[in-house]
């Protein structure tokens, strides 16, 4: 059986361009006009929101680039993007007001191909940028899908579980550490969003403005309910919250009779202790809870 790591290692940029000395030659900075290159079309899929890219612009314009996009060559002419679509975009910005923003610093790939040109850019996608709870369920299917294409290709990646080839992915192309389990979840929270929400509360989710235990309880209401509790601006309490508010009331009344029991057939010095005990413990228990 392959190993995680060994199909990782193929999908980090140095892999994806291969590793010999001639590609690496090829893998060249060079400066081209930010008219010259293609956004790729799978990055439809991910937003591009003015304001960022304003903020970004700003940034350049003070700072410089620190991290050149990744493009492609393409075998008809041209190049595409691949890593970088917002930094294009900022250059673009600011060339309007100043020309020598007209050309994009970027590193330039020779012969990738378009399935690899895919996963890359998806992978770029998931940790380097801020993506919301839809665009990163977008990311993992696309991965998953060349998974398949691996598994029909490599019959040693039977009983490696693709979450886990996903993760190993992500790990290897960003440097970031994620689990299948994170993978897994985010997947099931994106499908909870897409599926079970009403649209005001969907767009909540994508804004960022619901944790994933809010998805998960929202989720589990019909939509009537979902749409009354948005109307009202609440969100949904935990269910955990709700049988602790109800224990605690609970316990209280019984306390209050015991004590009452207590006073009426005389109460001796221990038991007075242990009701004082047990009211100070109920009272630390309302405290943490509000």
């Amino acid at each position: 059986m392959a190993s995680v790591s060994d199909i990782a290692k193929g999908f980090t940029i140095s892999g994806l361009i291969d590793a010999d000395a001639r590609t690496r030659e090829r893998f060249r900075v060079s400066e081209i006009p930010v008219s010259e290159i293609a956004d790729h079309p799978a990055n439809v899929a991910y937003s591009m929101d003015e304001d960022g890219i304003r903020d970004l612009a700003e940034s350049i314009r003070r700072d410089g680039i620190t991290d050149l996009p990744l493009v492609r060559r393409l075998s008809h002419g041209g190049y595409q993007m691949i890593s970088g679509h917002r930094r294009k975009a900022a250059y673009a910005l600011l060339a309007e007001a100043d020309p020598a923003f007209g050309k994009l610093p970027c590193r330039v790939v020779d012969g990738m191909t378009d399935e690899d040109a895919l996963v890359l850019l998806h992978t770029a996608n998931y940790f380097t940028r801020e993506l919301n709870v839809l665009e990163r369920a977008e990311a993992s299917r696309a991965l998953g899908a060349e998974v398949a294409k691996m598994r029909r290709a490599n019959p040693s990646l039977k009983g490696v579980r693709t979450e886990d080839v996903k993760a190993a992915i992500i790990s290897a192309h960003t440097g970031r550490k994620v689990s299948g389990k994170t993978v897994q979840r985010q997947e099931r929270t994106a499908r909870l969003v897409e599926e079970k929400l009403v649209p005001e509360w969907r767009d909540e989710a994508v804004a960022g403005n619901l944790a994933d235990a809010d998805i998960e309880r929202l989720s589990k209401m019909d939509p009537d309910e979902q749409r009354r509790l948005f109307e009202a601006g609440e969100k949904p309490k935990a269910p955990r919250a709700d049988a602790l508010e109800g224990a605690l009331r609970k316990a209280a009344s019984q306390l209050s009779k015991a004590e009452a029991a207590a006073s009426e057939g005389g109460m001796t010095e221990a038991a007075r202790s242990l009701i004082a005990d047990v009211k100070a413990s109920v009272k630390r228990l309302e405290e943490a809870s509000w």
